[in-house]
């Protein structure tokens, strides 16, 4: 019976990032070679979108035919101040940016479609529309909200499926504590299912404080393929076989 693994994330779950670095999905995709992949992480993409790109594919996954019980879903969350809209009109100043302008490619798409109309944004880019945004809509508040409202319908989603997941996130910014335990979120963040949460905090912080690896370049964040080799091997692969999802080799 065929196995699936589906992975998703952002840039440290890109399987071809713009640094050429492997990232944690193609190490773990190697220890799983009886697995057929769909590895939809993108650079800078936000947790709406992450979500919504596992939704999709488990559910195009099951269409196929695919019995739950051979999925395994892994889901690395990304910063909860990245937005994206879908849209079939251009958003004003948006410049389209492709695989090979940029590795974000913007916009995007979720389904399997030449139509792209997912719009991502965030602080980085400057343009007219994101400044309107960030300026006069965006709120940590709202941020925060919406990461785990879209945490936990993939959680849902799952448990509801009986699909072996695992989730993590890429620095320890997705659960600010002083947001948590605002009074419109924290009754939220007590309902995530942190049991199903890998046993660190974010691939960053994990990769600063226990790798044996350095980053390849100090003043950037993205881990080397070195690091997510490490987070495979430290983290991510001893909590499977914990779980008994996978056998130990």
């Amino acid at each position: 019976m065929k196995k699936i693994l589906i992975t998703g994330g952002c840039s440290f779950s890109d399987p071809s990032p713009w640094n050429n670095e492997d990232t944690w999905p193609m190490h773990l995709e190697r220890l799983m070679p009886e697995y057929d992949v769909y590895h939809t992480g993108a650079g800078s993409h936000g947790n709406a979108i992450i979500s919504r790109r596992i939704i999709y594919t488990v559910n195009k996954c099951i269409e196929q035919g695919i019995d739950t019980k051979d999925i395994l879903v892994g889901v690395m969350w990304s910063g909860p101040n990245r937005w994206d809209i879908w849209s079939d009109k251009n958003p004003p100043g948006y410049i389209p940016l492709t695989k090979e302008m940029d590795m974000r490619e913007n916009p995007t798409t979720v389904v399997d479609t030449d139509t792209k109309n997912w719009y991502v944004f965030g602080y980085w880019n400057k343009l007219k529309f994101n400044e309107i945004w960030y300026s006069y809509y965006q709120s940590y508040v709202m941020d925060q909200i919406s990461t785990i409202e879209h945490i936990l319908r993939t959680q849902w989603l799952l448990k509801n499926l009986n699909i072996n997941y695992f989730m993590s996130y890429y620095m320890n910014e997705v659960f600010p504590p002083d947001l948590c335990n605002h009074p419109e979120i924290r009754h939220l963040y007590n309902m995530i299912d942190f049991e199903q949460f890998l046993p660190v905090g974010g691939e960053y912080e994990w990769c600063r404080d226990y790798s044996s690896f350095d980053f390849p370049d100090p003043d950037d964040k993205h881990p080397g393929k070195e690091q997510h080799k490490d987070f495979v091997d430290s983290v991510i692969w001893p909590w499977l076989v914990s779980k008994k999802i996978i056998e130990e080799n």
